[in-house]
């Protein structure tokens, strides 16, 4: 469950950072355009609680290959541990900027990416039609509940078609909670260039 909501929260930065940049940053449409592949330069993930204030601590992720160019193939791996079954309503409020200079700059929800609050995550996941196979054959559940244990994803591979990553240092945040109770707390800080 760790590997899959980091995977999504990953991919939900991904989809932030792919966004048009006329939707995000008002460019002009023909620049664009012009925008060669990007590369992730660097990437830090931490749990922003300590691991005794976490019901979902991942304790580790890895993004591959190194680097990564989007356009192109992201292989996702984790380890996580579930402290105790989590369920429906799993709230997350996901924060995600970019920075302009000195300031950092909030990226507002767009059709449910961005910095937006999700009521319920297993309503979301509940939409995924069939869990991806390697999810399936490490037993790594994608719908809630998510059951005490622990959860490893040796490598799931995705195909990520997005059209653009405009360069520059990004920041995103999920805070998840179930019933007002913490479920866990996620960082990520990435370079694009």
């Amino acid at each position: 469950m760790k590997g899959f909501l980091a995977a999504s929260f990953a991919a939900l930065l991904a989809g932030c950072i792919a966004l048009p940049s006329s939707v995000l940053f008002f460019e002009v449409e023909s620049e664009v355009q012009q925008m060669k592949k990007v590369q992730l330069q660097t990437f830090e993930f931490v749990n922003c609680l300590p691991k005794d204030k976490e019901m979902f601590v991942i304790d580790s992720l890895s993004l591959k290959p190194d680097p990564l160019s989007f356009p192109g193939p992201l292989d996702v791996s984790f380890d996580a541990t579930v402290k105790d079954t989590i369920n429906s309503p799993l709230r997350a409020v996901v924060y995600l900027g970019k920075k302009v200079g000195s300031t950092w700059i909030k990226i507002p929800c767009i059709g449910q990416i961005g910095s937006c609050t999700y009521d319920d995550l297993c309503q979301i996941l509940s939409t995924i039609p069939e869990c991806p196979p390697a999810f399936v054959s490490a037993g790594v559940p994608c719908q809630c509940p998510f059951n005490k244990g622990s959860y490893k994803l040796p490598q799931a591979s995705f195909d990520v078609e997005a059209a653009l990553f405009p360069p520059g240092d990004y920041h995103g945040q999920a805070n998840l909670t179930m019933n007002g109770q913490v479920v866990g707390c996620y960082d990520i800080k990435a370079t694009f260039a």
